[in-house]
């Protein structure tokens, strides 16, 4: 019952989001449309934003407790209905998913190549006003191209039927990899509440819902085959681990990070079916990619490289730029950002060569694309918490649960500080060290305060347990 009610809850403040910004019935038709032009940069709409994010926060908390003694369907029931309010929202923070719209077009209507031509190369097609990166050729995988060009043909150029069915899409997989969250807790656990808490925590975490859905981000889908790999390797079928983690890198890159980590888990176990995983992963890659072909250019996920905002690279860069210059300070901060990654992925690789157990290999994983959020990206975005969400969710430690949860909502507080801080006025209008700082300190601030609320109850639970061991003793 306690999961019921907060789960009406959640849906009543979902539907008031939905209904603050509607997808239809004007929105859609109105290119690059963002929170702000469509709330207005007012404090009372920057209130109402962070009332939404919080009273969220504050009833998903609460229904993680009662997740755990929940029947598992009424869990993704939630989810699902969380879902379908979503996909009527306007993603009115992050306009991705035009840019999908378009590559698929560039393949199934243009018949162009998307890694090699731009939206703009078709100035008549209606989805170029829509975009913020019109001479970009696709930043994705070639799978994701192909799906692209699938729901393209299925919509015939009507903008609504494609946002639907990519919004669709994201959902789908959000509640795919839910299941699979469950399935690996499950397994890794043997505990059935502890799973449920950890399904749970993927399906109904706002960001998540937000991001995935609402605003129909494709890291949801490419993490799906990422938590396919892991069940794979958990379950002991070594040889379609690294196949799958190609898929979903094939979506987009940053799953592939944990390919090391996932070898070296297989490698422990039988060398041969490691290296013929490998095998296959390379295989995929090279057929998947053979039609689109064009040489090197053709990897354009590795050409962001040289872009900043909200990290730690972004203000060590600006803290830098008056001394140094702003080309010295990008490449200082870029320098020391992925050195400090290749060091915590060197440490994730020894942890999976000293793993004990299955566990011991998965958390290693979650290691590494936690380190790839927080150091190697230096353009920080909100959905990027999905990377090492899913894996930290399907652990089911209460540790990474509350570690997960509180970055997604650092997630979301960040657009506080641009979308409505920056813009009402707080700080100046170009690029500064304190909206940046700002920003960086409101993603990481409730992951470090739970960090030293947890360290800080830590004495208080040994003075607590020592106290009741005397009293037992004495009695």
């Amino acid at each position: 019952m306690r999961l019921l009610a907060v789960a009406v809850a959640m849906a009543l403040v979902y539907a008031v989001w939905t209904l603050w910004v509607p997808l239809l019935p004007t929105n859609l038709n109105t290119p690059l449309l963002d929170l702000g032009k469509i709330t207005g940069y007012r404090w009372s709409s920057a209130a109402l934003y962070l009332l939404i994010v919080l009273l969220l926060y504050g009833l998903y908390a609460y229904g993680y407790r009662a997740a755990a003694r929940a029947r598992t369907r009424w869990i993704f029931v939630a989810g699902a209905v969380f879902s379908l309010e979503l996909i009527w929202a306007y993603p009115a923070t992050a306009v991705d998913i035009f840019g999908y719209v378009a590559d698929g077009r560039l393949l199934a209507i243009h018949g162009a190549n998307p890694f090699v031509v731009a939206p703009s190369a078709y100035p008549s097609d209606s989805i170029l006003p829509f975009l913020a990166y019109p001479d970009e050729p696709s930043q994705y995988g070639p799978v994701w191209v192909l799906l692209s060009g699938g729901l393209a043909l299925l919509a015939r150029l009507d903008l609504l039927t494609e946002v639907v069915l990519y919004k669709g899409l994201a959902a789908l997989a959000h509640l795919v990899s839910a299941a699979i969250v469950y399935r690996v807790a499950l397994r890794l656990t043997c505990n059935h509440q502890t799973a449920r808490a950890s399904a749970y925590l993927y399906v109904c975490n706002p960001m998540l819902l937000w991001e995935m859905v609402a605003n129909g981000h494709n890291d949801g889908l490419m993490m799906l085959p990422g938590l396919c790999a892991v069940w794979l390797f958990v379950a002991r079928r070594n040889l379609l681990v690294l196949p799958a983690i190609a898929v979903g890198a094939l979506v987009k890159v940053p799953v592939g990070l944990v390919a090391p980590v996932l070898f070296v888990g297989v490698l422990r176990r039988r060398w041969a079916r490691a290296v013929e995983g490998g095998l296959l992963a390379i295989a995929l890659a090279v057929v998947v990619y053979r039609p689109f072909w064009a040489g090197p250019d053709t990897l354009t996920a590795l050409k962001r490289a040289d872009l900043f905002t909200a990290s730690l690279a972004s203000v060590m860069r600006l803290a830098l730029e008056p001394a140094l210059g702003i080309t010295a300070a990008s490449t200082v901060a870029r320098t020391v950002s992925l050195s400090a990654f290749a060091a915590v992925a060197v440490v994730a690789l020894l942890l999976a060569v000293r793993a004990e157990a299955s566990a011991d290999v998965v958390r290693a994983a979650y290691l590494t694309l936690l380190g790839a959020l927080l150091l190697l990206t230096t353009w920080f975005q909100a959905w990027y918490v999905v990377w090492p969400f899913a894996l930290g969710a399907a652990l089911g430690e209460r540790r990474r649960h509350l570690e997960v949860a509180l970055l997604s909502l650092g997630g979301l507080l960040q657009y506080f500080v641009f979308i409505y801080l920056w813009v009402i006025g707080l700080f100046p209008m170009q690029e500064n060290l304190g909206v940046q700082a700002t920003a960086y300190a409101a993603i990481i601030g409730p992951l470090a305060l739970g960090i030293l609320a947890r360290g800080a109850s830590a004495p208080l639970r040994l003075r607590l347990i020592a106290h009741g061991g005397r009293r037992t003793v004495s009695s």
